[in-house]
């Protein structure tokens, strides 16, 4: 016991350094802006008028939208995503972008290394990375931050990975969220895949700002040089205020600044669906702040987890979670599948979507895109959604957390500060 108290004491001590947020901060910002509005201005996150034009609960809802959007294309796709390995589902995209590059439509993809080190849930078998199909197709890719052995000196570097997923067709919309071109997330629910979401939003200066975020990854990683100028867009320009935390090389701190606008200014309650959730004293202190001013704050946890470090971890951070005031849901799938959303519901008014987790990963290390829309049918759609999510929930109470505090979820929960 001794041993675990030094341990969690002195990762706590670097995570509460590293963590960019304090009660007194929150306090501080709370004083200093009337609203999370004039908060994100002062922190230069941007907001443009968009129109919502759908989202997508699981894997079958995106794998059919995707294949629709891919067969739409008429002059260009781009694809970022984090992970790509082999399914049938994936090829069946792949075989759809090179059908579409026959017919004279560019294609160009960026992935993350890291989807060469991908497991099948619960098991140590590799799942094949789809990089080699994608070459054998002919498919423009390149490689986010390559995994290799000559970059091993540069170790910190290797902790930079590009966990955002979004897709850009012919410059009319942006669709973003959670879905990699994966086995997890292209296998339907009732074969054990991801439960998650992506949100097609349409607007002309989101559009510009995500290709601008693609051609400098693909300039920088590829010797293949694109133009933005020559990428048209042709997305509306009117609609509902989105603002977009693309956290990217440099700007560390967006989804810190997410985070403490929707726990500083939420009035009544704050639901967050987040299956990597693992607590940092930064994170717990944001909690606090919220239960405190008489917010009530709901995490919704998986409980089908792909493997034993991320189980692990996130069962360890309910302790303190429920110490910290806040409720813990956790949801068991008919099918056993992950719920993998990376979503936040504050005060039934404002949605928040995307890639970015509730750990110290990818408010420091990643780079991650959310976007937070008050658009009235996104946020109804959304809330709907989390009605139906909780008739798979039960409550977690302190007895049962004490369950989860032996040195084998402490390990696997420093383990994934990191590396989840």
């Amino acid at each position: 016991m001794k041993i675990r108290r030094q341990i969690f004491s002195i990762i706590t001590i670097v995570l509460a350094v590293s963590g960019c947020a304090s009660y007194a901060k929150l306090s501080g910002i709370s004083d200093d802006y009337d609203s999370a509005q004039e908060f994100f201005a002062a922190e230069e996150i941007p907001v443009f008028e968009a129109e919502s034009r759908g989202i997508y609960f699981d894997g079958r809802q995106w794998y059919e939208r995707s294949l629709e959007l891919i067969e739409s294309a008429e002059d260009y796709i781009l694809i970022n995503s984090f992970l790509t390995t082999e399914h049938e589902h994936c090829r069946e995209i792949f075989r759809a972008l090179k059908r579409k590059m026959d017919e004279g439509v560019r294609v160009y993809c960026i992935f993350d290394s890291a989807s060469s080190y991908r497991t099948y849930p619960r098991s140590t078998e590799v799942i094949r990375a789809a990089i080699p199909y994608v070459r054998e197709l002919g498919i423009p890719y390149t490689e986010y931050s390559p995994i290799r052995g000559r970059r091993v000196p540069t170790f910190l570097g290797l902790f930079d990975r590009d966990h955002r997923k979004f897709w850009i067709v012919d410059g009319k919309a942006v669709v973003e969220g959670g879905q990699n071109i994966d086995y997890d997330s292209l296998s339907f629910p009732e074969d054990g895949g991801c439960i998650d979401t992506m949100v097609e939003i349409a607007s002309a200066e989101y559009v510009s700002m995500m290709q601008d975020a693609f051609f400098t990854s693909w300039n920088r990683y590829s010797v293949t040089k694109l133009n933005k100028e020559d990428f048209r867009i042709r997305a509306p320009e009117k609609g509902e205020p989105v603002w977009v935390f693309n956290q990217d090389r440099g700007d560390a701190s967006t989804v810190t600044a997410m985070f403490d606008g929707l726990f500083t200014y939420a009035e009544d309650e704050l639901w967050l669906v987040q299956c990597y959730t693992y607590v940092t004293p930064s994170l717990l202190d944001k909690i606090k702040f919220a239960v405190d001013r008489g917010v009530k704050v709901n995490f919704i946890i998986s409980e089908n987890q792909i493997g034993e470090r991320f189980e692990k971890a996130a069962l360890y951070s309910i302790k303190t979670l429920l110490e910290t005031g806040a409720n813990v849901y956790l949801f068991n799938s008919p099918y056993k599948a992950l719920l993998h959303y990376k979503l936040i519901l504050a005060d039934g008014r404002y949605a928040s979507i995307g890639s970015a987790n509730y750990n110290f990963r990818s408010q420091s290390l990643s780079r991650e895109l959310s976007v937070i829309s008050d658009d009235p049918v996104l946020v109804e759609t959304v809330s709907d959604n989390l009605d139906q999510l909780m008739l798979n929930c039960r409550q977690v109470y302190l007895e049962e957390a004490e369950n989860y505090q032996g040195m084998k979820y402490l390990l696997n929960y420093i383990l994934m500060q990191f590396w989840g």
